[in-house]
């Protein structure tokens, strides 16, 4: 082993924000060929075999913290076991030898949580929550946020859920003299507390964007790290924690050969340059937090106009992004039908339904029986056609989350595959509640997305919904021929 200059108080911490969005059909449960992953089947199994399979084979999930979005953590459990559970087998390896593990838990399915309703947040937290239980057999400690976009009351949740940190952008941050070299805590309405890792913005900018600066992870740690440290800490020697945060799918996929680099860099470079690789719990168990900040609402760390990318449009994406409001408008409306016939369907069945709702994850997961969730939430025994509707209707909430999936606002225009695809878990939802009240909702969300329209195409929203309806039909009925 290489010797370590042990005698520097730096420390180095790699956060990996990996993954996929749903990609499944809502009505086969299947993932669809994708246009552009070739040679492979669609963009998971591509990015499985460049990123998540190479990285977990390198041991990089033990070294380094990670989230792992449930949408993509599913997809691997059941279509590359191995690498699924080597990545979860390095949480658990740390829990072992450290008593903190390096995961954190993710909001859901990747909502952007200040465009959330309360009752949103507190579902999108519950069920990352829960998924994270499932797959790693611990409450987690930390929390990421999609996109790092951030508002006081999704902190609040998160502190009352237990959640104890999260990462964040250094502009994410009221103070402008912020030290992203150590956690800040924030305080919350009603006394709560948090801690905030700020991440170091041109460090994480450029290992993420800047190939030129990842090609040798000996000249990275001795070299580049340390021209980030704070030099009125390195003057009193105080401790030091340089943060680095990037999209995971950047080692390998995104970029060629990082996943080589990431392993070098954790294991040999950086405690040779001198710096101590720790993730956050480890950190905060430690060291005390010195420091208070506050933050900005309605923050991110991909959009620099708050979280307008997600909503009305902005000068992140080119062309007119005149599209992202009305089709948010949509699924706004759809989702306030949805909710209002779970409510007038419920109210005599469950207890309390929005509580139901944030625990329905476990059941859909198979970590309680229909029997166990019936006792906890139910008023009393119910009769086979409630317990039907009841089936229906959580799973219209499942599929009714998904419609708000960041990636169907991200990019530039209307007509691509992202969007179309959230249109289809709206129209999954919506005939769910149909099936469950006899209450139509497709023809009213058909004209609120017309008004949403392809700045290159002219096609609306209207039109991508008809796309997924046709071949849908077109699906059935060669089934039938088949058959």
């Amino acid at each position: 082993m290489p010797t370590t200059r042990a005698d520097k108080p730096w420390h180095l911490c790699v956060h990996g924000h990996f993954y996929q969005p749903p990609r499944e059909n809502p009505f086969t449960g299947k993932v669809p060929s994708e246009p552009g992953a070739g040679p492979y089947h669609d963009f998971n199994e591509k990015i499985a075999a460049e990123c998540y399979r190479p990285n977990a084979q390198l041991g990089n999930f033990e070294r380094m913290s990670f989230d792992l979005g449930p949408t993509l953590a599913s997809w691997l459990e059941r279509h590359d076991p191995a690498t699924y559970q080597a990545i979860v087998a390095a949480d658990r390896k740390n829990v072992a030898e450290t008593g903190q593990g390096n995961a954190m838990a993710q909001a859901y399915n990747h909502t952007i949580l200040p465009l959330a309703t309360h009752q949103e947040k507190r579902v999108q937290l519950a069920w990352g929550i829960a998924d994270f239980v499932h797959r790693f057999g611990r409450r987690p400690e930390g929390l990421w946020l999609a996109e790092t976009a951030v508002d006081t009351e999704t902190l609040r949740l998160m502190a009352e859920f237990g959640i104890k940190f999260t990462i964040l952008a250094p502009w994410q941050a009221q103070e402008r003299d912020i030290d992203p070299t150590e956690p800040y805590r924030v305080r919350l309405p009603g006394g709560q507390l948090i801690v905030v890792f700020f991440y170091q913005g041109p460090l994480s900018g450029g290992v993420s964007f800047d190939p030129g600066l990842t090609i040798n992870a000996e000249t990275f740690a001795q070299a580049d790290l340390p021209r980030h440290l704070n030099p009125h800490k390195l003057a009193r020697g105080e401790r030091q924690l340089l943060t680095i945060a990037t999209d995971g799918e950047l080692y390998g996929h995104h970029q060629a050969y990082r996943d080589l680099f990431l392993a070098h860099l954790l294991k040999v470079s950086a405690p040779v340059a001198g710096f101590e690789v720790l993730r956050p719990a480890q950190y905060l168990a430690r060291f005390r937090v010195r420091r208070e900040a506050r933050i900005k609402d309605a923050t991110s760390w991909s959009c620099h106009h708050g979280v307008e990318r997600w909503r009305g449009g902005c000068p992140c994406t080119e062309g007119d992004g005149s599209w992202k409001l009305p089709l948010r408008h949509a699924f706004d409306r759809l989702a306030a039908r949805i909710d209002a016939a779970f409510e007038l369907t419920t109210r005599d069945l469950l207890r309390e339904p929005w509580a139901a709702v944030e625990a329905y994850l476990p059941l859909r997961l198979g970590d309680v029986s229909e029997k166990e969730f019936l006792a906890a939430h139910a008023t009393g025994k119910l009769s086979h056609d409630a317990v039907r509707k009841l089936r229906l209707l959580f799973e219209a909430q499942y599929y009714r989350h998904l419609v708000y999936t960041s990636c169907a606002f991200f990019y530039e225009d209307l007509d691509r595959l992202e969007p179309a695809r959230m249109l289809a878990f709206g129209t999954r939802a919506a005939r769910l509640t149909q099936q469950a009240t006899d209450l139509a909702m497709e023809e009213a969300f058909v004209l609120d997305l017309a008004a949403a329209r392809s700045w290159r195409t002219g096609r609306t929203g209207a039109d991508l919904y008809r796309q997924v309806v046709s071949r849908r039909a077109a699906r059935k009925n060669g089934a039938r021929q088949a058959a």
